[in-house]
């Protein structure tokens, strides 16, 4: 079993469709995924304009997710379930209307080669860094890609490059929060407009709906550099280990028509053919199924459960996090 779930969830005849009129603390549902996440509401931020669910079962229970106001419709919520009075809607759909703003950010040919330059040069600091410091480079060990547990060297590796870098809080926040969803909150949108203005992905989403998104140790300098020192330690370990186009897959179940990857800037794929095919299977209970295949460039990847220990805990997925490209399609 790659993925925990309950066969005997109630159907979705039990349930409304989520809207804001259900967004009060207490409420329980469940996310509109093709397991059926269980869910409570436990709290409701306005300045943000995010409700707080607690994930109730299932591998990641217990984690807190801050969800937009207007993806309500993403979940479902039991018969019965409290709604919010006339005049606590009105205020909320106010709130909603100010933060649903679309917001765009090109990429700039030059700056892209700016940034490439910088990782070449954080690349050569992180090769001698790996000569002189590696564990799993002195091991002489190779990457191996039938197994869903990573490299426990390698995280090792990645947590004291980190430390020496001054990113351990910037890396295990980021890590931290993509393994659980990574469309909660700010933390992880504030990644995808750095990478835009570095010129490696653009940004296609919504406006900063939290003023504090880039305060502490989540500056755009300080984010910046992770990306730049992240990008250099991952490239550098595929080469040496002879890995320049590793094959990865992706499954997918979803209820509506397929989409492209080019609306995001982190695509999520997986060394593992199991994992891909457990995706592609929940496709009995959905509109539509896709089981991909791909070799892609080193180049692409930001982070893998190889060298990631985060991605090796709640979730045994084999993953690898790449940046989009807008012409690799479901890629």
């Amino acid at each position: 079993m790659i993925y925990e779930s309950d066969p005997n969830r109630l159907p979705d005849s039990e349930f409304v469709p989520g809207t804001i009129h259900y967004l009060v603390a207490g409420n329980e549902g469940r996310l509109l995924d093709p397991r059926r996440t269980p869910v409570k509401v436990v709290a409701v931020e306005e300045a943000t304009g995010h409700f707080v669910v607690e994930v109730t079962s299932f591998e990641d229970a217990g984690a807190h997710w801050e969800i937009p106001f207007e993806e309500a419709s993403r979940f479902q919520f039991h018969r019965g379930s409290d709604e919010l009075s006339p005049s606590q809607l009105s205020v909320y759909s106010a709130i909603t209307k100010r933060f649903d703003q679309p917001f765009h950010i090109e990429c700039s040919e030059d700056q892209r080669e700016q940034t490439e330059q910088r990782i070449a040069d954080t690349r050569r600091e992180v090769s001698q860094w790996l000569e002189a410091k590696s564990e799993f480079v002195q091991s002489g060990a190779t990457l191996a890609f039938d197994s869903r547990d990573g490299v426990p060297s390698l995280y090792r590796d990645c947590e004291a490059l980190m430390v020496w870098r001054g990113l351990s809080r910037v890396e295990s926040l980021f890590a931290e929060k993509y393994v659980s969803n990574p469309n909660s909150g700010e933390l992880v949108k504030g990644h995808r407009i750095v990478l835009a203005e570095l010129g490696l992905v653009p940004y296609h989403g919504k406006i900063i709906r939290d003023a504090v998104v880039f305060d502490g140790d989540l500056t755009k300098p300080r984010r910046a550099e992770h990306i730049l020192v992240r990008l250099a330690f991952v490239r550098e370990i595929f080469t040496r280990t002879s890995n320049e186009r590793p094959t990865l897959y992706r499954g997918m179940a979803v209820e509506d028509c397929l989409q492209s990857a080019r609306s995001g800037t982190f695509v999520s794929a997986s060394f593992s053919l199991d994992v891909a095919l457990s995706h592609f299977d929940a496709a009995a209970d959905t509109r539509s199924g896709v089981l991909y295949r791909q070799r892609v460039p080193a180049d692409r990847l930001f982070m893998t459960y190889l060298e990631t220990r985060q991605l090796n805990q709640q979730f045994r997925e084999a993953e690898a996090v790449l940046l989009c490209d807008e012409a690799s399609g479901l890629f």
